[in-house]
């Protein structure tokens, strides 16, 4: 079958399995997918107005699609979006000026840590029952309340980490794609006995190189263990470092099989466009990556001559670290704020009716190739691996508490490790310590 013809089939398939599944198959409780309300026009379909959208984005082209879909149903609104050039110094102006937009971007660090009470003060409170939002398919652990229990926003889009898996070489070599961290290690010593030099890779040149396989894992562990030691952690001594030590223990297993060559990461450059366009080579079984690399594939399958001579099935999947599988460790990475000044409120929160459905949030995100916020994963097989894990291995970043530095700490330690700079017992007694090399 052309490659081409198979990939289409493969996420056919894909989106009629979860359809059918419902949200998530490791969640018994959730509702069938037929019982989501669809979207129905609260206000007269001849009414006019217009709705102006800011953000950093240089271009969204995912938003003007919505906006299409979204005049179907009101075709006189005129909706727009505008790039704002040094977006957090210029959009407190911009929200009180004469011509001030109605929606904007808003991230997780003005609402918590970074507060920024001139911006949460002028955003509406989207949980008020008045407005008849429907957050239903959002998950709740992505909807954050400011202080005083207000919604300040709606997430848009989520970030995660996992690896881009070539579907197509796991068949090739008839190796099964992993699911448990025995899997993962059978297949890298699978892969390096049929002659691939390095069967995992990432961008190695900041601390980035093997994140998506000991963070999550970390967080799980971290979570696990309780208050306590996310406390210990936060203090920054060898025993936070003690917190660190399964972790260190797993991304130290990983790194003596030979999965990865940090050598060979090295070689690229960036952790965007150089990722990509390597994996695109059709030689590499597995690149860590997040889901912000994830986004540019779409665009550069045709940019990339090996990729268009010989395309193959790819997908994004959480890095199997224990014998139940990976972990879905997952943030808000941009949201949608309603400007309380807003000159067309009534509008502007119609607009927002629409947009928080499965539908709308799923297209927008699948548009752009980044995570869905929505409980539903279906729409885009890329990311349909995360949509199968069970409710207990989803992670919410946020809600882990580990400060700035501890974090800072944390990947020290493992970049380090997994460079062979460090020992697991240099990184566990020096933690708080550990200094860039």
């Amino acid at each position: 079958m052309n490659p081409v013809k198979r990939c289409l089939c493969f996420a056919l398939s894909l989106c009629l399995l979860f359809s059918l599944a419902g949200c998530s198959s490791g969640d018994q409780q959730q509702e069938p997918a037929e019982t989501v309300q669809a979207y129905e026009p609260a206000l007269d379909p001849q009414t006019e107005g217009s709705v102006n959208v800011v953000g950093h984005y240089s271009n969204f082209e995912a938003l003007e699609s919505a906006f299409n879909r979204f005049a179907e149903f009101y075709p006189n609104v005129k909706m727009s979006y505008t790039y704002l050039d040094d977006y957090s110094n210029t959009l407190a102006a911009a929200l009180t000026s004469e011509e001030a937009p109605d929606i904007f971007f808003m991230y997780p660090r003005m609402i918590t840590g970074q507060a920024r009470e001139d911006l949460l003060a002028l955003a509406e409170d989207l949980s008020e029952d008045s407005l008849n939002i429907d957050l239903s398919s959002i998950r709740e652990n992505l909807l954050q309340r400011d202080a005083e229990g207000h919604l300040p926003m709606v997430p848009v889009y989520c970030a995660t980490y996992g690896m881009m898996v070539n579907e197509d070489l796991f068949a090739k070599e008839g190796i099964a794609i992993p699911e448990t961290y025995a899997d993962l290690i059978s297949a890298c010593d699978a892969f390096r006995e049929a002659g691939y030099e390095s069967p995992v890779m990432g961008y190695n040149q900041g601390s980035f190189f093997t994140f998506p396989l000991y963070y999550p894992y970390f967080c799980a562990q971290i979570l696990s263990e309780g208050p306590e030691s996310i406390e210990e952690v936060n203090s920054m001594g060898a025993a936070g470092g003690e917190h660190l030590r399964s972790t260190l223990e797993l991304l130290d297993d990983f790194m003596n099989h030979g999965c990865a060559d940090p050598e060979l990461s090295k070689m690229m450059e960036n952790d965007y466009q150089d990722v990509i366009m390597r994996f695109f080579e059709g030689n590499v079984p597995m690149m860590m990556a997040s889901s912000n690399t994830v986004s540019g594939t779409q665009k550069r399958e045709s940019q990339s001559e090996a990729f268009t001579a010989s395309p193959f099935v790819y997908s994004f999947r959480p890095v199997p670290t224990t014998e139940e599988g990976g972990y879905f460790l997952t943030s808000v990475s941009m949201g949608f704020a309603v400007n309380q000044k807003s000159k067309n409120l009534d509008l502007t929160n119609e607009f927002m009716r629409f947009l928080v459905t499965t539908e709308q949030m799923n297209q927008v995100a699948a548009d752009k190739r980044m995570v869905t916020p929505c409980k539903d994963m279906s729409l885009d097989s890329v990311y349909a691996a995360f949509g199968e894990l069970p409710e207990d291995h989803v992670i919410y970043q946020y809600e882990i508490g580990i400060s700035g530095d501890a974090d800072s700490q944390v990947q020290k330690a493992c970049w380090q490790l997994s460079n062979g700079l460090i020992s697991i017992e240099d990184a566990v007694n020096g933690f708080g310590n550990l200094q860039d090399k």
